[in-house]
């Protein structure tokens, strides 16, 4: 039986266009944790994975602090098998010659597939095939798993890209997305992981740079914000990443420190139109644990007068001429396209009152760049669900 079988990789997924945005991230945690020395440059999977050589350090730093990706996995085996038969044995020899011990008897596993519509069987087929190969090659190891799908120990990940199966185990168990500090959304709630990614492309300095969500919604742009500046922990108790149950990463896991830029005090200001949608925000906002940094104001920002907001920061010793603007404004599911016009004309006219501030923001609306005035500096096409969206940055 082999004793020498190889590390894996891990491989961090996200949005399509994101993969700078996630190096960039995992970069600034493993520099401020001390391992930056392990970190290669990442092989890019196409425009939305990056694959690192498997190190439980980094990790466990990634599904811990990482923000812009959705999920992050290690990968265990790869195929090139065209058939469930041979899929099984393959998958079964390389199980049974693991002695990485990613298990332990009695654990619940589930399977579940993405893209593997090209594999020729169909995804009920091949969940079925690796289920057993897991099961039954870890037997051959005297580990015994079974299968649970409501409530796993270990979610197991099988994807097919150029004609190879990777059979991968989620260390998080769930999208990274899904922090826990979201009890419901607004009419279109920002997923957490493409908020994160936002505030990445903005290139907010938390230190020094205060930031101003004048539509701030349920609040996941003031929070990740808040969050990402301070890189505090993705997951809000009771809500854990299933790594914790690893052997291989149980004990790093536990041992890192909350937050890893306890001298960061970010300054994030979120104002909402709504009642209630103000009150949600801040509860989420509590929640998550933000809310020494977030302050959270209520109206319309037409009424919002920027010396409010100067005022607010130099309440919290910052005087820095420089700011961001950043939030996703609404594309049309609930206004008339005049009204929506007008929207955004007056949001360039308000965020034109920052003079030497940055200005960026998410839209699906191609009126947008037109209504709101100016020649945005940097403009990037970013998946948002099936809306065909950018990011776009100003210079006020």
């Amino acid at each position: 039986m082999s004793t020498s079988t190889a590390p894996g990789y891990l491989r961090l997924i996200g949005f399509s266009g994101t993969n700078k945005v996630m190096a960039g991230e995992l970069s600034r945690l493993t520099t401020r944790a001390g391992i930056s020395h392990c970190l290669p440059e990442p092989r890019k999977d196409g425009l939305g994975s990056l694959v690192y050589p498997f190190d439980p350090h980094i990790a466990a730093l990634a599904v811990r602090y990482h923000r812009t990706s959705t999920r992050v996995l290690w990968d265990l085996y790869e195929s090139r098998a065209t058939r469930l038969e041979p899929l099984y044995d393959d998958l079964v020899r390389q199980i049974r010659d693991d002695d990485r011990g990613w298990g332990q008897s009695g654990y619940g596993i589930s399977v579940t597939t993405h893209g593997v519509q090209e594999f020729a069987a169909g995804e009920r087929q091949i969940v079925g095939t690796v289920k057993n190969a897991l099961i039954d090659g870890s037997k051959q190891r005297q580990v015994t798993f079974h299968v649970n799908p409501n409530a796993p120990d270990l979610w197991f990940d099988v994807r097919l890209r150029d004609q190879v199966l990777a059979v991968s185990i989620d260390l998080a168990g769930r999208p990274m997305s899904q922090r826990g500090y979201r009890r419901i959304g607004g009419v279109a709630p920002l997923n957490e992981s493409l908020a994160a990614v936002l505030v990445m492309l903005s290139r907010h300095q938390p230190r020094t740079e205060p930031l101003v969500d004048p539509m701030a919604g349920s609040g996941t742009i003031a929070i990740e914000a808040a969050c990402m500046g301070r890189a505090t922990p993705v997951w809000v108790a009771p809500r854990t990443a299933a790594c914790e149950k690893l052997p291989a990463l149980r004990s790093l896991m536990t041992e890192m420190p909350s937050p890893l830029f306890p001298d960061t005090q970010p300054i994030v200001i979120a104002n909402e139109l709504t009642e209630a949608a103000h009150s949600l925000c801040k509860e989420h906002v509590s929640k998550a644990g933000a809310s020494a940094y977030v302050h959270s104001l209520q109206g319309d920002f037409r009424h919002l007068d920027p010396r409010s907001i100067f005022t607010i920061c130099r309440q919290r010793g910052n005087q820095s001429p420089r700011g961001l603007i950043l939030t996703n404004p609404p594309y049309g599911e609930r206004l008339k396209t005049d009204k929506l016009q007008t929207l955004y004309r007056d949001l360039g006219q308000w965020c034109r009152q920052f003079r030497g501030w940055k200005a960026a923001f998410l839209i699906a609306n191609p009126n947008f760049v037109d209504a709101f005035g100016g020649r945005p500096r940097i403009v990037k096409p970013l998946s948002n669900a099936n809306l065909r969206s950018s990011f776009v940055l100003y210079d006020l």
